[in-house]
């Protein structure tokens, strides 16, 4: 019996991407519309379903219409979800925002600005793990599995790096302590860091690493690591880790500032002296002050434009006159920070504060 190869694989396509949708009914007359107008876009292609070169078909169709295909799954969600082929029964948005005030009441943390798209796309995967069909089910299952919020976190929370992560970032860093070394040199003052959304540490003790290589003047120097999530906070504390978070590590730094026991790397009393972490929230918590550098790296991804100036603006008023601030490498410091920060590093996006005059 020939069948439209296409029509399978646009059904195949839908059903992944929906898999995971839960801001859009997804029941089968919808599901039918979409599948409708999809198959509307493309030519059909027929073969028998069991012949042998029905696979091959299929890969080659996959290659050559990919990008479309994707597109135009798009397209059909947004056109049906927004002219259901029957009346809506419920407000999603409304459901979202209920979940999202549950979250801030129980745990203190608003995530109402961050980026939309994003926490949908994140906690999708714990409705969809939970096999909750909508986002009312999921809060009840919030409420009844205390449990659940530390999955939730694991997900919502920016807590996966690695030591010294994009090595090329870590030449400039380097270099830019440097100097602020030299520049305290007499001052009979601390060199403060910041590592804002820490996670489990990484970062932190990769400053504390280089400070204690290159500081050979012995300026006092202090690390401040911060994160929301205080799984993180006790993890990085605890300062334990597998060879993939190392694998960045240079050998001799390795012999020098862990202990390896077994396929475990246990940082050394050395460093972990000169990291001080603590919970902080950068949308509502009071931040640090008189900081010679914060990174901040992969993190504003997560935020809206309007909370993302919010953010650079404290972190503006945190920074010391001339201290750096380091973002992540797919992050662009939003235009209106240019007025007060001026790019010392473009490739690794380091910025440095202006003095306001």
């Amino acid at each position: 019996m020939k069948k439209n190869i296409l029509e399978g694989l646009l059904k195949y396509f839908l059903d992944r991407h929906l898999s995971l949708k839960f801001d859009i009914c997804t029941c089968e007359k919808c599901k039918e519309a979409m599948l409708s107008y999809l198959v509307d876009k493309f030519v059909p292609v027929y073969a028998e379903d069991d012949s042998p070169s029905y696979q091959e078909l299929e890969k080659g169709l996959i290659k050559k219409y990919s990008k479309e295909i994707f597109g135009a799954i798009n397209e059909a969600i947004e056109k049906i979800s927004k002219n259901p082929p029957h009346p809506s029964k419920h407000d999603r948005e409304k459901e979202f925002n209920n979940l999202l005030d549950k979250i801030k009441e129980d745990r203190g943390v608003d995530f109402s600005l961050y980026h939309r798209g994003i926490l949908k796309r994140r906690i999708a995967l714990r409705v969809s793990a939970t096999k909750s069909k909508s986002y009312s089910e999921y809060l009840h299952v919030l409420a009844s599995d205390p449990k659940e919020y530390e999955k939730l976190f694991e997900v919502l929370t920016i807590n996966v790096s690695e030591f010294f992560r994009d090595y090329s970032v870590w030449i400039s860093i380097e270099r830019l302590l440097r100097g602020l070394i030299a520049s305290h040199k007499d001052k009979g003052v601390s060199l403060n860091l910041w590592s804002a959304g820490c996670a489990k540490g990484e970062e932190a003790y990769s400053l504390a690493i280089i400070m204690k290589e290159i500081n050979k003047e012995g300026i006092p120097f202090r690390i401040y690591a911060t994160d929301i999530d205080l799984d993180c906070l006790k993890e990085a504390e605890e300062g334990v880790y597998d060879y993939i978070r190392t694998k960045n590590v240079k050998k001799e730094f390795l012999e020098k500032y862990f202990v390896i026991k077994g396929d475990k790397y246990y940082i050394k009393p050395i460093i972990k002296d000169v990291v001080e972490f603590r919970y902080l929230d950068l949308i509502s918590s009071p931040y640090l002050e008189n900081m010679d550098m914060i990174t901040c790296r992969n993190v504003f991804i997560y935020f809206t434009k309007a909370l993302q100036e919010r953010i650079v603006d404290k972190f503006y008023h945190s920074l010391k006159e001339g201290g750096y601030l380091v973002i992540g490498k797919s992050e662009t410091l939003v235009y209106e920070a240019r007025v007060v920060f001026k790019e010392i590093d473009m490739y690794n996006r380091i910025y440095q504060k202006i003095a306001i005059k």
